[in-house]
């Protein structure tokens, strides 16, 4: 049950959609690596099951065994075929574990139109895209979906490019004409410089949504967020972890604890402290987000 100092308003059962491809990762950090399920679509998704909404993961990879979906906390998915599947290796830096050096091998994962089945997205109260590289989404299936739900947006995938297994940032129009079609726009400090081509994150921001972004939020790792909602701004302050065992999916876990708390709270500081606290628990362990509703609130508490 909530405390009494949380003002719970919303939908009362919240329904989500989540689209984009599903990877492979391997994980190296402090000399150790791991191999688990990758993608924004699956650390949102992972998230948002975990703290109890009702999600739906429409997610592309390769036409292969499932048998690694079957310990996921969302139950609703629909696999869109296609010839392979994304990998990922993930560096992190022990001195900077906000840093992410990454290599890639790439595969065919657009998704279209006819990939979407409209039972899956007409009764969502939003849809979150999650593309992984530069062709995952095109303007008609975005424009599409918009018709449906607000739309919520992880852009960094619309940016990136593979040269070699080397991952390079290019061509940042790709995100700017999606951002009419944008109700939430999702982004990392590094994120925000490159697409906004702007030094500040206030002037970033102030640009994107200039562009048509009615919504920024900007996450700065240890240095907390920003909330860019509408006209007002609300700076969120960073939660420390308990322990850091490994920060991957937490941009993801904290878009998805957020649009949760659209669900909890009026209050846009609450709303940015839920979404806070969601990362810090998940990096405090492996793989995604397992923070429960519960947990959250208990760790604000």
């Amino acid at each position: 049950m909530l405390s009494a100092m949380w003002y719970r308003q919303g939908y009362i059962n919240m329904k989500v959609t989540v689209i984009g491809p599903i990877c492979k990762d391997e994980i190296i950090m402090k000399g150790k690596s791991h191999f688990q399920s990758g993608g924004v679509t699956y650390y949102t998704g992972e998230a948002l099951a975990s703290l109890g909404v009702d999600v739906t993961i429409l997610g592309s990879f390769g036409d292969e065994k499932k048998d690694w979906l079957s310990n996921w906390k969302c139950k609703k998915i629909v696999h869109i075929k296609k010839e392979d599947t994304i990998k990922f290796i993930n560096v992190y830096p022990e001195k900077n574990p906000d840093i992410r050096i990454q290599k890639a091998h790439i595969a065919p994962n657009q998704i279209r139109i006819q990939d979407i089945q409209e039972e899956t997205v007409n009764d969502a109260n939003f849809i979150i895209l999650g593309p992984l590289f530069h062709d995952n989404l095109d303007q008609a299936l975005v424009e599409k979906l918009s018709k449906y739900a607000p739309l919520v947006l992880a852009p960094q995938g619309l940016i990136r490019y593979l040269d070699g297994e080397k991952i390079v940032w290019k061509n940042r129009e790709n995100v700017l004409r999606l951002l009419p079609y944008i109700e939430y726009l999702f982004l990392n400090e590094e994120e925000l410089r490159f697409i906004s081509d702007q030094e500040g994150v206030q002037e970033g921001a102030a640009f994107l949504q200039k562009k048509g972004a009615k919504n920024v939020i900007a996450t700065l790792g240890q240095r907390g967020s920003w909330l860019f909602l509408g006209h007002k701004e609300y700076k969120i302050k960073a939660f420390p972890s308990k322990e850091l065992v490994d920060p991957t999916g937490a941009g993801d876990s904290y878009m998805a604890g957020f649009i949760q708390a659209l669900s909890l709270f009026k209050d846009p500081i609450k709303q940015g402290e839920f979404a806070a606290m969601t990362a810090t628990i998940t990096i405090e362990n492996k793989g995604p987000s397992n923070a429960s509703q519960g947990e959250v609130i208990q760790r604000l508490d």
